[in-house]
């Protein structure tokens, strides 16, 4: 046997057997060398050490081509769990030496095991492991994984996929279908070894069998007979001066097979073979193309489960099990102990962090997706010390767990309500939503991630596309054209779509108008210093789209980028709009015209603590106009002077009764003054999202304002 690279800049693996040549091809660069990664080589049983592949890895969406040639007149085959990989590799030309075919892994990370079938058995078996080239293996993907699988247990998990990682069994009650089978084909065989120990020796009983007969029939008597006589006097006779018993009680004793033990272990085999017929209807009732090699080894497994039950001593055992404790057969006998223990392995889930398992991951575009998602929800509750959230929902209805689309994660502070929305439609079939009909226009439209900002001061959601992408541009056109390494040009022309084709029907002027005010790519990329100078980045401030890299490792532009959106004012917000949502909302007159806010100072630090408490304020008749000005709320003027570092506008409140009085009957404050005040009731103080700041300006006397301007502006001026 032989195994070396041939030369061939083409040829990436070569293996010679006694029975076969066995090649892998490819372009240059698409495999790689690390020392933490391996190959493995299985020939007849016996693992073969290939010092010179050994660290070899291969990439994602990448072809491969296997090509394998037989040496002698024997019956080839290449088999592969996943039929995607499996049907690509098939015979070629008319003598039947030679199958091959281009294989893909697309976005699936972790092993694959190849085989070499010979005359119907395994001759060969080479495990390979694929490996990202977007993100860092150990610092991204692994934490992608774990994010994801932490928010929402097994939805990173897949099914029958093109590679599979390593996992262990964890403490999580409800395991996923896909879980379930991955156990189902670790254990089998020992099960059924387990069923085979416990059938040969099954765990009995004996019990006593106690009936009463005649005295002369008594074969043996025992201290239950003893008794049994004690507590009937009457059924002896005095014969020759002897008491002779006329009846008496026999006991004797049988062996039983009826115990607790087995009726759980029925139950327990019953259970798997449920849950067995359970899988094989779901995953047969799935869109997608079904693999027959699947539903008949799961037929096989359910079979031979059930004709251990119907052709041995289990088929007249109840399988009705009720009692909560365990015994010591359980726990020390052998086949029981095993079985127990295979039965709770597939009641329970899998974690992704050992070598016992085999569990297929979902393909890595799609966990980014999921990621992300999971991500700018998490960042959100992180940091803004939100108050409540919506639970993310998610489909458990097929073989793998996944989320559910068009599902909404509704975050609340004390001002703003934000909405992160998974891959919602926005179709052309409109929907009413409030006040307004939202949609598309032409074709239905499905972002990835969508953040609506429910401003305070605005009755409108500012929307914001965040859209997953795990592609990125390396070439070196694109890097000269656009300043570095980014998203690609067809996924910031997406982003101009989205904002583009959904809009909403304003109800009072009948006009559409975009309410999506910047759409943004995600994607792969770690040098966030260095794409500050990429002209994707510099597009987000000029045009309010562009692209962010994010990963686990890479979080900080995002951040700043969330920050920004949620902190601005939702005038600042609507400045982003090219074409600005509700135009002639903000540019009429009622906007800056009503003024209905009444900002008042104050003397000192005691009068703002009596006012709030006494919920009202108060000031000379002769400083207001109330003809002119219809005072709805108050706010209160901190002045530098006497509060320092306080200083600024904090409080508001809704005026609900205004009052004439004498000054000197104001007894919170007392005077002596007869003056007329007006004594404004408020109906409760409440604090501004964000205060407003007195720089270089005190307010001494009386000024008003509008709503407007009381939540969005910064500063007094």
């Amino acid at each position: 046997m032989d195994s070396q690279p041939s030369g061939n800049n083409s040829e990436l693996l070569f293996i010679e057997t006694e029975e076969v040549y066995f090649s892998i091809k490819g372009n240059s660069g698409s495999t790689g060398y690390d020392e933490s990664k391996s190959l493995t080589i299985i020939i007849a049983g016996k693992e073969h050490v290939d010092d010179v592949n050994k660290c070899l890895y291969f990439k994602e969406y990448t072809n491969y081509e296997i090509v394998i040639e037989r040496k002698n007149k024997t019956d080839i085959e290449f088999y592969h769990e996943n039929t995607n990989i499996r049907n690509k590799v098939t015979p070629t030309g008319r003598g039947g030496n030679i199958i091959s075919g281009i294989i893909n892994f697309r976005g699936d990370i972790g092993y694959s095991d190849l085989y070499v079938m010979v005359n119907g058995k395994i001759h060969m078996k080479i495990i390979i492991e694929v490996l990202p080239s977007k993100i860092d293996y150990k610092e991204d993907y692994e934490a992608i994984l774990r994010d994801v699988n932490e928010e929402i247990y097994n939805l990173a998990y897949g099914f029958l996929g093109r590679t599979y990682l390593a996992a262990e069994i964890n403490n999580k009650r409800s395991n996923s279908y896909t879980e379930f089978y991955s156990i189902l084909n670790y254990i089998y065989e020992n099960l059924m070894k387990a069923i085979n120990i416990v059938l040969l020796k099954p765990h009995h009983e004996l019990i006593k069998d106690s009936r009463g007969c005649k005295y002369q029939s008594l074969k043996n008597t025992s201290m239950d007979t003893i008794k049994w006589l004690e507590k009937r006097p009457h059924l002896l006779e005095n014969v020759d001066g002897r008491n002779i018993p006329t009846q008496a009680l026999q006991v004797t004793k049988k062996v039983t097979l009826g115990t607790k033990e087995n009726r759980f272990l029925k139950f327990m085999l019953i259970t798997i073979i449920h849950k067995i017929d359970s899988f094989i209807r779901t995953y047969t009732s799935t869109p997608w193309e079904k693999n027959e090699d699947i539903i008949n080894k799961l037929n096989t497994m359910k079979k031979a489960i059930n004709n251990k039950l119907k052709t041995s001593f289990l088929k007249d055992v109840g399988s009705d099990y009720r009692n909560t404790s365990m015994s010591l057969v359980f726990n020390m006998a052998s086949g029981y102990r095993e079985i127990y223990k295979y039965y709770l392995m597939l009641q329970k889930g899998l974690s992704i962090n050992s070598n016992i398992f085999s569990l297929s991951m979902k393909e890595l575009s799609l966990l980014y997706e999921y990621w992300c998602f999971i991500k700018i929800n998490s960042l959100l509750r992180k940091r803004y010390k939100l108050i409540s959230t919506d639970f993310i929902t998610i489909n458990r209805t097929g073989i793998f767990v996944s989320l559910k689309k068009g599902v909404t994660s509704t975050l609340v502070n004390t001002k703003e309500t934000f909405k992160v929305s998974y891959n919602a439609f926005k179709s052309r079939k409109t929907s009413n939503l409030g006040s307004r009909t939202e949609g598309s226009k032409t074709v239905t439209q499905k972002p990835d991630n969508m953040l609506s900002i429910n401003k305070l001061g605005s009755d409108k959601a500012y929307e914001f596309v965040f859209d997953a992408k795990y592609k990125i541009d390396t070439s070196i056109e694109y890097q000269k054209s656009y300043g570095g390494i980014g998203p690609k040009e067809e996924d910031i022309n997406t982003m101009h779509r989205y904002r583009d084709a959904i809009v909403f029907k304003n109800d009072k002027t009948g006009a559409y108008n975009n309410c999506v005010f910047g759409a943004f790519v995600l994607f792969p990329y770690k040098d966030e210093e260095g794409y500050k100078n990429h002209d994707f980045y510099k597009s987000i401030e000029e045009v309010n789209i562009g692209g962010i890299p994010f990963l686990p490792s890479t979080t900080r532009l995002m951040e700043e980028f969330l920050d920004k959106l949620i902190n601005e004012s939702s005038y600042s917000t609507f400045e982003r709009s090219l074409e600005p949502i509700g135009r002639e909302n903000y540019i009429k007159d009622e906007y800056f015209k009503h003024r209905t806010v009444l900002v008042g100072s104050l003397r000192n630090k005691e009068q703002l603590e009596i006012n709030l408490k006494g919920k009202f304020y108060h000031t000379k008749c002769s400083n207001i106009n109330l003809a002119e000005h219809n005072i709805k709320f108050v706010a209160l003027a901190q002045s530098k002077k006497q509060f320092v570092g306080e200083a600024g506008i904090t409080y508001y409140g809704k005026v609900i009764d205004i009052k004439v009085v004498k000054r000197n009957t104001i007894k919170d404050i007392p005077s002596d003054s007869e003056e007329d005040y007006y004594v404004f009731k408020i109906d409760k103080w409440e604090k501004l999202y964000r205060k407003i700041e007195v720089k270089g300006y005190q307010v001494r006397r009386l000024i008003y304002t509008t709503e407007y301007l009381l939540h969005n502006a910064q500063i007094v001026t």
